[in-house]
């Protein structure tokens, strides 16, 4: 039996995320189910830790408690613990051997590379730039963290447990799909029945099954340019006949004859992507007319409509649609959190039904769990909350942004009219913003290089994207002074 137990001491590391009660939890996870420590081994006193560890002695009550509880401790009086007899050890390994070869010749096996996608790269230590003005992340100060734990546990209680760790099978969360169908898409402007609904694991993966369903070798597909690259890759692996349409600030340009020669066309009509330019109602009927006219599907990517701060959103292109030709895509990454990965899918009951299908074969339906804390968000009203904080919060992070702009010659900015989390800034003509990126990375600036929106074989290189979701107001005026410096720097 091991009384040695200081061999086991370990350091907090405070720039974790994981909290001190985590940390030591982990620790001794991880020391007894690699057998560092065994069954009856005496563990230091939660007065000791607390004193070697430098941390209060709660925390390790706390960490000692969450152990025994979950069988890796048990206590044997007021002041001693000790590894449980019926601790999972892990298995003595009989021998030491090095890592088997790999003699296999996959690029003979693989009928696809989607490593090789041409995709927008994210880096996962956004956090430690100073300035991060990358899109797509969350700023986890505005997020409600002691609301959203509260709905967790209810979703985790006993009176839900039952639903939410079974298997749904080809069904979605009913609270869920009631808000969807009661608050999120009457904000939109559209009406439909739970039938109508199919939640998804985000808006990409309504987008996959789409495209599953809806274009293969024969399908002629329209998209914007610049457009959501992950969108591309998709669609090249089922068609290339990919036509696109230009952009300007009223939104993507309507070809009549594009249109009616083609089978589906996707648009971000809220906040074109990665422009943010809103596509004008004139557009929007005449989308609507065309599709209906010529029978084209129309797939309406509404990422982030609940962004719109500035002035009343125009209404969705679904809200217009009187055929069935327009089908709806909707997501909480923008308004919640991108690791949730929750979206939802609208459309027709038949539509609705083979997407449930191919969702069943792929990942049955997203967790029930993660539905359930989500559905009671929303119907406790912290949603709502979150989405007039960000709003407010946003609001003065364009402003102070957009004062920037205005005040500099050598960028500025195209499309934005209604809110949003990001400017699509133009560049000088000679300026190189993958260059330039990689020289702000150097100064703890983050930004996204634009080349990878575009279209042509040589696009342009002189586009990039500002985020403000995830940077703090009092960071952005020195953050923008940082990158122009890095732009003038450039200058040939």
């Amino acid at each position: 039996m091991n009384q040695g137990y200081s061999t086991f001491l370990f350091q907090i590391d405070h720039h974790q995320s994981a909290s001190k009660q985590t940390q030591i939890r982990e620790f001794f996870v991880r020391a007894i189910l690699n057998r560092s420590l065994m069954p009856g081994d005496t563990l230091p006193s939660t007065r000791v830790l607390a004193g070697q560890l430098n941390v209060s002695r709660n925390t390790v009550i706390l960490a000692y408690q969450a152990l025994t509880d979950s069988g890796y401790i048990e206590a044997k009086d007021r002041s001693r613990f000790i590894v449980s007899p019926e601790a999972p050890v892990g298995q003595i390994a009989t021998k030491t051997t090095e890592a088997m070869e790999d003699n296999v010749d996959w690029t003979r096996k693989f009928v696809h590379t989607p490593a090789a996608l041409n995709i927008i790269s994210k880096p996962l230590n956004w956090r430690e730039y100073e300035f991060p003005f990358n899109y797509g992340q969350a700023d986890s100060a505005l997020f409600s963290h002691s609301e959203w734990r509260d709905c967790a546990r209810q979703a985790l209680g006993i009176r839900d447990f039952s639903i939410t760790a079974g298997d749904f099978g080809y069904n979605d969360d009913p609270l869920l799909v009631d808000y969807i169908c009661t608050h999120s898409l009457p904000r939109r402007g559209i009406q439909v029945k739970p039938s109508q609904i199919l939640v998804t694991m985000g808006a990409q993966n309504a987008l996959f099954l789409l495209t599953q369903l809806l274009v293969n070798a024969g399908k002629k597909v329209v998209i914007e340019d610049p457009f959501y690259p992950d969108l591309r890759e998709l669609l090249k692996r089922h068609t290339n006949q990919i036509r696109t349409l230009p952009v300007d600030n009223d939104g993507v340009i309507i070809d009549d004859d594009v249109i009616a020669e083609a089978d589906v066309v996707i648009v971000t009509p809220s906040h074109q992507c990665p422009t943010t330019a809103t596509l004008s109602r004139e557009r929007r009927r005449q989308l609507l007319h065309l599709a209906k006219q010529h029978d084209v599907l129309v797939v309406e990517d509404d990422y982030e409509f609940e962004m719109n701060f500035i002035e009343a959103p125009s209404p969705a292109l679904k809200s217009m649609d009187d055929s069935g030709h327009v089908i709806y895509v909707g997501s909480f990454s923008k308004s919640l959190f991108p690791g949730l990965r929750l979206g939802y899918l609208v459309a027709s009951e038949q539509l609705i039904e083979e997407a449930r299908s191919l969702r069943h074969l792929m990942l049955r339906h997203p967790p029930g769990q993660t539905q359930r804390t989500a559905a009671y968000f929303m119907a406790l009203g912290h949603y709502d909350a979150q989405i007039k904080r960000l709003r407010r919060h946003f609001s003065t992070r364009r402003k102070l942004l957009q004062t920037c702009l205005d005040q500099e010659t050598v960028l500025r900015e195209t499309g934005a009219h209604f809110g949003g989390t990001s400017f699509w800034i133009h560049g000088p003509t000679w300026l190189d913003a993958r260059e330039l990126a990689s020289r702000a990375a150097e100064r703890s600036i983050l930004i996204e290089p634009g080349h990878t929106f575009f279209s042509a074989k040589e696009p342009p290189q002189n586009y990039f994207r500002m985020a403000y979701s995830s940077i703090p107001e009092n960071k952005i005026e020195q953050g923008f002074q940082m990158l122009v410096d890095c732009v003038k720097a450039l200058k040939p």
